[in-house]
């Protein structure tokens, strides 16, 4: 058994080769690399509290102490896992410890043990163990949850004593400080002790420590550096660093037998068979590539434009056959999406982002429990695709204001909001395809767009006019500008509507719809429309009335929303007797004496 471990050329296959990965190797980590094992994790976009991205930070950890940051990526997420929910890692674990061993609750809600303590702490020895970080879970072990977080947070708390003075305290009293001190621990442990990979933490037997010779090993468990490589592998794998230039430190040793040492167990212990003797495996993908191999999982880089499908089909098997397929985004949960070796899976409104996304689909292998009835290597890879989520074509929205024009790109099918204009006289943006939209209004852009910023010049005219009749009343009047009002009516008969409202004595006493005139005027070189209102005709009591009128433009637009536009200038409040006087002081107009002899009547 052990000949068959130690011998190295057993195990030169993808998946086991990683119990020789050299874990210093660090010269050409790049933060590509990481951040493709920690992609679809916690630590993806998250910032730690030195303003570093968990992806830098571990590049120039591993330039720094010389380790390969790629290991401490792959070793962070089998600790912390996908969603990083650990008390370990959140800064409050004194809470836990504190509420566990005032309550000592028997199991959690998972139904874990938590097996707390009768006695022998305080409240404050507890909480003062917030505020700690473990990443790398050094030392958390023991039996039930409280003594595993407690022996964390102690390491915690320990620190690393080589950084009292930079750090002010050797404690673990920062989320970077725990990567770095654990960083630390596992180089300094092992790796500073020429044991840089699996195989040599389980077997050292580099002599360049005489006294550690044949001792100072990891584990007990004389298979254990295959199967910490397997995990290796598929953390590798399944988060698309196998291209990130790994390394490996494969012994070679004097008096070899010529053939690599034989199994004891001839495959039948699943769990430490050589990959390629434990099982035999096929696997085709025959959509959206077509791939086809022996023994090995299939790699391929797709892309799909988003909005469309994504389907795959393919065939798989196995030595003891197949009970499920399953298939995970970016190192997430499993979804079973097969029963059986035949792949049919199709992704459309569920793909992911845009971007690129690693696609996983792992096998469930059906092992017979005569047989083996250990389930190690129960799941295996069968295919590994770069999906290039590609956004949908960009659509241009050009914006025409007061002479000025921009343009800007958006995906087709995004919500767009337009700029906000704050304008009074601003009545809207009028679209190539006919919308109507407010300041402000959002749209969904689904091909080249062009708006236009419609303004509305709309004002009251000053004072009012009389007729002077047997029943005089006077007319309030407003213009709006003629080509303002054409460029909104010709796209839009509906979209602009004139109100007024009369006020006698300031107080409300009529509204009325207005038409806008087609008689027209010319004033300042412009041309503009008229509207008028007239008051009912007056009584003689009513003759010193003081009455005015609120012109209003109601603007609708294609969303279902209104704006009310008021014209620009307060109409002058006047009376019927105030405008008699006035007309007859006037020495400019000549007036009939009809005209004359009203108007003074009106006047006394």
């Amino acid at each position: 058994t052990v000949l068959y471990f130690l011998d190295p050329r057993g195990f030169l296959n993808e998946a086991d080769i990683f119990q020789f990965y050299d874990l210093a190797s660090s010269e050409n980590a790049s933060a590509d690399a990481v951040k493709a094992v920690l992609a679809g994790t916690f630590m993806e976009n998250k910032t730690l509290m030195n303003g570093k991205t968990y992806a830098d930070y571990l590049v120039e950890i591993g330039a720094e102490i010389g380790i390969d940051p790629v290991y401490l990526a792959v070793k962070l997420r089998q600790e912390q896992g996908v969603d990083g929910t650990s008390p370990i890692i959140s800064g409050t674990c004194g809470d836990l410890l504190l509420r566990y061993y005032t309550e000592k609750p028997e199991k959690t809600e998972s139904g874990k043990p938590v097996n707390a303590p009768e006695s022998g702490l305080t409240e404050q020895e507890l909480l003062d163990l917030n505020g700690l970080y473990n990443p790398f879970n050094v030392s958390a072990s023991g039996s039930g949850l409280f003594n595993i977080y407690k022996n964390a947070m102690d390491r915690a708390k320990l620190g690393t004593s080589s950084m009292r003075n930079e750090w002010g305290s050797p404690s673990w009293d920062a989320d970077w400080k725990g990567l770095y001190g654990g960083a630390l621990f596992i180089k300094s442990k092992y790796i500073d002790q020429y044991q840089s990979t699996v195989y040599l933490q389980k077997f050292n037997v580099d002599g360049r420590i005489a006294e550690k010779n044949f001792w100072s090993q990891y584990m007990q468990n004389v298979g254990g550096a295959l199967t910490e490589g397997r995990s290796f592998y598929q953390s590798f794998a399944t988060n698309n660093a196998l291209d990130a230039g790994c390394r490996f430190l494969i012994p070679i040793y004097e008096g070899m037998p010529s053939r690599a040492s034989a199994d004891p167990a001839n495959g039948k212990c699943s769990a430490f068979a050589a990959a390629t003797d434990k099982f035999q495996t096929s696997a085709h993908l025959s959509a959206p590539l077509n791939l086809r191999d022996e023994n090995e999982a299939l790699y391929g880089d797709i892309s799909v434009a988003y909005g469309t499908s994504l389907s795959l089909f393919g065939d798989f098997s196995h030595s003891y056959g197949i009970a499920a397929l399953e298939y995970a985004w970016d190192g997430g949960d499993w979804t079973q999406c097969a029963e059986g070796s035949a792949l049919e899976l199709t992704f459309s409104e569920n793909l992911p982002a845009y971007g690129e996304h690693m696609l996983v689909i792992r096998g469930v292998a059906e092992y017979d429990a005569e047989v083996s009835t250990k389930k190690a290597n129960r799941y295996f890879l069968c295919v590994v695709l770069t999906v290039n989520v590609m956004p949908p074509p960009s659509v241009t929205l050009t914006l025409k204001n007061d002479g000025a024009t921009s343009e800007a790109k958006h995906y087709e099918g995004a919500t767009v909001s337009l700029p906000e204009i704050d304008d009074r006289s601003f009545a809207g943006w009028l679209g190539s395809d006919g919308s109507f939209l407010p300041s402000g209004g959002s749209f969904l852009i689904e091909t080249d767009l062009t708006y236009t910023a419609l303004y509305l010049s709309f004002e009251a005219l000053e004072g009012a006019a009389l007729s002077a009749t047997d029943a005089p009343h006077l007319r309030f009047q407003a213009v709006v500008l003629n080509s303002d009002y054409e460029a909104i009516t010709e796209h839009m008969t509906e979209a602009i509507s004139f109100s007024a409202e009369l006020f006698r004595n300031s107080t409300l006493c009529e509204q009325s719809i207005l038409t806008a005139e087609s008689r027209i005027v010319s004033a300042d070189g412009k041309i503009w429309r008229l509207l008028s209102f007239c008051t009912p005709e007056l009584s003689q009591k009513e003759l010193e009335d003081r009455f005015s009128t609120d012109f209003k433009a109601t603007i609708s637009y294609s969303d279902g929303t209104q704006r009310i536009l008021r014209a620009n200038k307060t109409t002058s409040t006047r009376s019927a007797v105030q405008v008699a006087w006035a007309a007859l002081a006037d020495t400019s107009v000549s007036y009939s004496d009809e005209t004359l002899a009203r108007l003074r009547a009106i006047v006394s």
